[in-house]
């Protein structure tokens, strides 16, 4: 029976996992001044549905599997409510414990979850299989995956990164995967486009996409930021927490931070600043290029240095940088900010934070190719930008897909010249991060990198700090083609494929 090999992030002696050391983690991700900026107002992720998914920690030929699921007697999970969809039983996993106690648990920084789906990864993979625009298990906007593995072959691991992706596309699934904590070979899921693939601030985890065909090709930006942790399993359900928190402002501010909204069935109403996209690009243009850690010695100091730089404007090792939970706050909170071409309210001035989704650009029936959006610089500054988009998987057993190519660019109107550019066509993000000059007005420009013209949706999330650091710059990419893939594989097949087996610790 083909099994695909899953490995936990991390693993030490069973019902032996300690916190210890792990409490100053929140003032180096900005979460203690977003404390001491809003006090008990701050938000608790209160009212997100969301899911752990694990891997059993013993194989499926044990008559005891699976074992993959939080103690739910644990204080940590007073007033909390799990369901258990797609397996027959489960057992208490102390890796799962201690990753929930992170992302959800009552002294986390979304310890207002109070609904979580307990997922063993082989049920999860099929449950995703044949669902097209069924309900999520809980209204889940959120799936936490700390584990790594790998298909047996290119086909099965193409196949489990299509159905991820189209779970974000469809659904509006924010789905936070973590990196091997070194060099491997397990490209599921951070190998996935729609995700957000987790690091560690020393650099010391895998990093790049891994090919394994024309679909999903190596050399792709990954991680897509870090946190101050020596393990992935606890830099993950930390940036999870943190999406937890945006979501839950981006909900509650509604009309007065969004323009727009869609519906998802079985969730509900998603405005702009909660979308998938939008949290993504708000987490990674809200990220630390530059850190002074109290928490752990390893921190970042010469981002994009050293041949380290990315065509898609990012460091191979860190990625956007440290997660900063209160400046990707302040650019959903600063609200969506519509582009020159669409009319927005200040005619494409923007602040010093917000974020965009436009959900038709490209120049396909009236849609616009060319987004601006118009700022001054009041003082010596930096700015990070971050432009997402999902790549494309039909919602049908073909999984064909596409990936369209955007660029991003900072135009210096005083001076009439291009600042920086993000133009790579092997990833779904473009990002800068540029000084600005005092009293210089410049441009934000969002283009189309394609010769033909097409309809698709993106997010723009900017910051701007007053504190001045010096960026590298960025490369120019080489060409590159995307082409479609299409799947076919019956029921009885997928169900075959998806049993996992360990078969090592991490």
């Amino acid at each position: 029976m083909n099994r695909i090999k899953i490995h936990w992030l991390y693993i030490i002696p069973a019902f032996s996992w300690s916190l210890s050391g792990y409490a100053d983690y929140k003032t180096d991700i900005g979460y203690t001044d977003l404390q001491t900026l809003l006090g008990t107002n701050i938000p608790t992720g209160a009212g997100v549905n969301v899911m752990q998914i694990e891997a059993s920690s013993v194989a499926s030929t044990d008559p005891t599997y699976p074992i993959y699921s939080p103690d739910i007697t644990d204080p940590a999970f007073t007033g909390k409510t799990f369901s258990f969809p797609g397996a027959s039983s489960q057992g208490v996993s102390g890796h799962a414990n201690w990753v929930g106690t992170i992302f959800y648990g009552n002294n986390a920084m979304a310890n207002g979850i109070t609904n979580i789906a307990s997922y063993e990864a082989n049920a999860w993979l099929a449950s995703i299989a044949f669902n097209t625009v069924s309900p999520l298990s809980n209204g889940a906007r959120i799936a936490n995956d700390s584990w790594v593995g790998n298909g047996n072959d290119a086909t099965q691991s193409n196949l489990i990164l299509s159905l991820t992706d189209r779970e974000t596309q469809i659904n509006d699934l924010i789905q936070v995967v973590g990196m091997a904590n070194g060099p491997s070979n397990n490209p599921l899921l951070s190998s996935a486009y729609n995700v957000i693939a987790v690091g560690r601030t020393d650099g010391g985890a895998d990093y790049s996409s891994h090919a394994i065909d024309t679909t999903y090709t190596g050399g792709r930006t990954r991680p897509d930021l870090v946190t101050p942790e020596t393990l992935t399993s606890a830099a993950t359900p930390e940036v999870s927490a943190a999406a937890a928190l945006l979501i839950e402002t981006g909900h509650k501010g509604t009309t007065n931070l969004s323009t727009n909204s869609h519906t998802v069935t079985g969730i509900g109403t998603i405005y702009d600043a909660e979308r998938a996209t939008t949290v993504k690009a708000a987490l990674m243009a809200g990220a630390d290029r530059v850190t002074n850690n109290t928490s752990t010695t390893a921190n970042i100091s010469d981002y994009g240095t050293n041949g380290h730089s990315t065509i898609n404007g990012l460091d191979e090792r860190f990625g956007a940088g440290q997660l900063n939970v209160l400046h990707s706050y302040q650019i959903i909170t600063g609200g969506e900010q519509n582009s020159y071409e669409d009319s927005g309210n200040k005619n494409g001035n923007i602040g010093l934070n917000g974020f965009d989704y436009d959900n038709a650009f490209g120049g396909l029936l009236s849609s616009n190719k060319t987004a601006t959006y118009k700022f001054n610089a009041a003082s010596d500054s930096t700015l990070t930008a971050s432009l997402v988009w999902n790549a494309g998987v039909a919602n049908n057993s073909s999984l064909a897909s596409t990936l369209h190519h955007l660029n991003l660019a900072l135009f210096d109107v005083t001076t009439n010249t291009n600042t920086a550019l993000s133009n790579s066509t092997l990833d779904n993000t473009q990002n800068i991060w540029a000084q600005l000059a005092t009293g210089h007005n410049y441009q934000l420009l969002v283009t189309s990198g394609e010769s033909t013209n097409f309809s698709w949706d993106y997010a723009l999330a900017w910051h701007i700090n007053p504190m001045t650091i010096n960026p590298a710059p960025v490369p120019l990419p080489n060409a590159f083609y995307f082409f479609g893939s299409a799947l076919l594989l019956s029921y009885r097949q997928l169900k075959a494929r998806f049993n996992i087996q360990i078969k090592q610790f991490l």
